[in-house]
């Protein structure tokens, strides 16, 4: 089970790891009682402490950069007992960490799998924060103040806005699919994630549906899908290939290379194959009609957003998703009000 695994009674994610050795040993740690500006102050502190030379891009220097930020957050994480707290500062550390490793990639002119992992990671941990917050405005806009802040202290606003759509739209159709359509939802391990291209599960174990989800989030994409289907070509000719807004592939054409999908669908097709086979037993036992969905979210559109900081969808993300027929292809109950769509 995924550390950062929903608990979908409460609408909550929660932290299955044994509790931070302060709170084991009762300790009162003086970083879980300062107020939390002061405790993102401190946090923040401690990262930029030591300033990375940004004219110094040799590797060497690069990955011994990365390493000790890694220890300095392992030593502050030390400090905190406060579940929460812990979670926050994690976030925060591994934001710098995120840099550091992208400029790596840039200079060796790949990413490895192991950097791969740490990226889903960091980002379903961002999710779990943002999960235990999400009704309270006040720490919702210091996280994001601090990760904006953060950010922009290395120059890199563009990597903020990308990393950001990549959080807030899978927790966006979380959101959704969970309060709307009563799914449960889990993500997947990093791991898989990585090797199987797996975001999320969704399931209706009322109906036995099981879904293997890809969230993506391609702005300029998802405005031409948007628009293509708003002019009605996509019922003009063969558009086989052709990406669409929401894509579901059925089981007997996972990793099928003669289905005649698009190769970013074939890929997803054979992380799906992937999938059921590491997972064989719960498929077998289960009797699940296994779905792959690869799915666009729009985070915002012609300069509105779309999500809010608490990863909330609007009613206009809603309503586009079901304009692509979210609701018929993957065999939802109809929720939205046809008759006002578009």
């Amino acid at each position: 089970m995924n550390k950062y695994e929903l608990n979908n009674q409460a609408g909550v994610a929660t932290m299955e790891e044994p509790p931070a050795q302060n709170e084991l040993s009762g300790v009162n740690s003086e970083m879980d009682n300062i107020p939390p500006e002061d405790f993102i102050f401190a946090v923040e502190d401690e990262i930029l402490s030591e300033e990375r030379n940004k004219n110094n891009t040799n590797i060497s220097y690069l990955t011994n950069y990365l390493e000790m930020i890694r220890n300095k957050k392992e030593n502050f994480l030390t400090k905190i007992g406060n579940e929460k707290r812990r979670l926050l500062a994690k976030s925060f550390f591994e934001i710098e960490e995120m840099i550091v490793r992208g400029l790596i990639e840039d200079m060796v002119g790949s990413r490895s799998k192991e950097f791969k992992i740490e990226d889903s990671e960091w980002q379903q941990e961002i999710i779990s924060f943002i999960n235990k917050i999400k009704n309270n405005p006040e720490e919702l806009k210091m996280f994001w103040d601090e990760y904006d802040a953060l950010f922009d202290y290395e120059g890199d606003k563009k990597s903020a806005n990308e990393y950001r759509a990549g959080i807030m739209a899978p927790l966006a159709l979380q959101n959704l699919l969970q309060e709307k359509y009563g799914l449960k939802i889990s993500y997947s391990e990093p791991k898989e994630d990585v090797e199987c291209s797996v975001d999320m599960t969704a399931v209706d174990g009322q109906n036995k549906k099981f879904f293997l989800i890809q969230v993506k989030t391609d702005k300029e994409l998802i405005e031409k899908i948007i628009k293509k289907d708003l002019r009605g070509e996509s019922d003009k000719g063969n558009h086989k290939n052709e990406k669409e807004l929401i894509k579901v592939i059925p089981r007997f054409e996972f990793g099928n290379e003669n289905a005649g999908m698009n190769k970013d669908y074939l890929n997803f097709s054979k992380g799906c194959s992937r999938y059921v086979e590491n997972n064989r037993k719960l498929f077998q036992d289960k009797g699940y009609d296994v779905k792959g969905v690869y799915i666009y979210v729009p985070y915002n559109i012609g300069g509105e957003k779309l999500i809010e900081i608490n990863g909330a969808p609007s009613y206009k993300l809603w309503k586009i998703l079901v304009a692509e027929h979210l609701e018929t292809k993957l065999n939802l109950p109809n929720k939205f009000d046809y008759g006002s769509v578009l």
